[in-house]
């Protein structure tokens, strides 16, 4: 009786749909999450929301080394689920503050302790971006140049994944025996606190993050070695994968392929927006293929720095009201399910 008991409960595990593993913070069953970029103002949240509805998701631009609670404080104020583009780069086509290689070797393990305690802190699941369009030349941390040459050995994209697999072994967290044991079995040093007297904490913190690994569908150059996968760390370092798409460039035939090739994450529209052309069609068709595509969960619209930027939501008024009728749909969900304040 027992056995033919647990036969019969292995078959309804067997049939059952799988489910995403609980560290990826996906929306529930088929609700899906709506998202928008911190233009560094909670006003910026608030004229969006009254634009196209309210979304449960804010996605702030952060730049490696320089940790502020700025973030933090906007997500509270605005009641968000909080997302994290992490970027070595302080603009659009500066150079990096450190490279790949250089956090592959612990150089900025004082900068990652502080963004585990801090999410830690915050206590709310969290989306880290990490590193976004790692294959697109205007980001430091590419490893070619606009015009396909090589950038150096610090920026191979060897150096790359092992810069992201020590980043998240850190900042996930731990007792700090284990992750000096993953580092170890990547062949990377072991943690340090950036200070010579100090040590690192015995157990860290371990924050309720996800890590969202989101480049170019294609290499920019589209060049051998800067395709997608030779930046792809593997899967236990990623827990969603994503692309940027935008309406000046629907590449809409590369979204597909990539979609196709990894498979078993939940997927992200990292950036989107018009630019520059107020084509509803675009967004009608983004969001009809968000829906046909089972694992894609969220999206998130980019709308750039300053009134005047070609991303806000307002110079495109066709393309406004396609999104707040898309966003009435029943599936997409108005409010972070944690949209509580903490304390209170």
């Amino acid at each position: 009786m027992l056995r033919r008991a647990a036969l019969l409960a292995a078959v309804v595990l067997l049939g059952a749909p799988a489910l995403a593993p609980a560290g990826t913070y996906p929306p529930r069953g088929s609700d899906l999450y709506a998202g928008v970029s911190d233009g560094g103002s909670k006003q910026d949240y608030f004229a969006f929301a009254r634009a196209v509805g309210r979304v449960p998701v804010m996605q702030a631009f952060e730049t490696w080394e320089a940790w502020s609670q700025e973030a933090v404080k906007r997500w509270k104020r605005t009641e968000t689920r909080g997302m994290l583009s992490l970027s070595t780069s302080p603009c659009y086509g500066c150079d990096g503050v450190v490279s790949p290689r250089a956090i592959r070797r612990g150089r900025s393990d004082r900068y990652l302790l502080t963004v585990n305690r801090r999410l830690a802190q915050w206590g709310r699941p969290t989306y880290i971006r990490l590193l976004p369009e790692m294959n697109g030349y205007w980001n430091p941390y590419a490893a070619f140049d606009a015009d396909g040459s090589r950038r150096g050995r610090s920026h191979r994209t060897r150096q790359f994944r092992k810069a992201w697999k020590r980043t998240v072994i850190v900042i996930r967290g731990g007792p700090r025996r284990d992750i000096n044991r993953k580092l170890k079995r990547n062949r990377m040093p072991p943690l340090t606190s950036g200070r010579r007297s100090d040590h690192p904490p015995r157990h860290l913190p371990e924050p309720e993050v996800a890590f969202l690994w989101v480049p170019q569908t294609s290499g920019s150059p589209d060049v051998k070695g800067n395709g997608p996968n030779a930046y792809w760390p593997g899967g236990r370092y990623v827990d969603w994968v994503g692309a940027d798409i935008y309406g000046k460039f629907p590449n809409f035939a590369g979204l597909n392929r990539f979609y196709r090739r990894y498979r078993d994450k939940p997927f992200v529209i990292g950036e989107w927006a018009p630019w520059d052309a107020d084509r509803p069609a675009f967004t009608r068709h983004l969001f009809r293929w968000i829906r046909k595509h089972r694992r894609a969960k969220m999206a998130v619209y980019y709308q750039g720095f300053g009134d005047n930027n070609p991303f806000v939501i307002q110079r495109y008024p066709r393309s406004k009201r396609a999104l707040r009728r898309e966003l009435e749909g029943k599936r997409w969900v108005g409010r972070a399910p944690d949209s509580r304040r903490p304390g209170g």
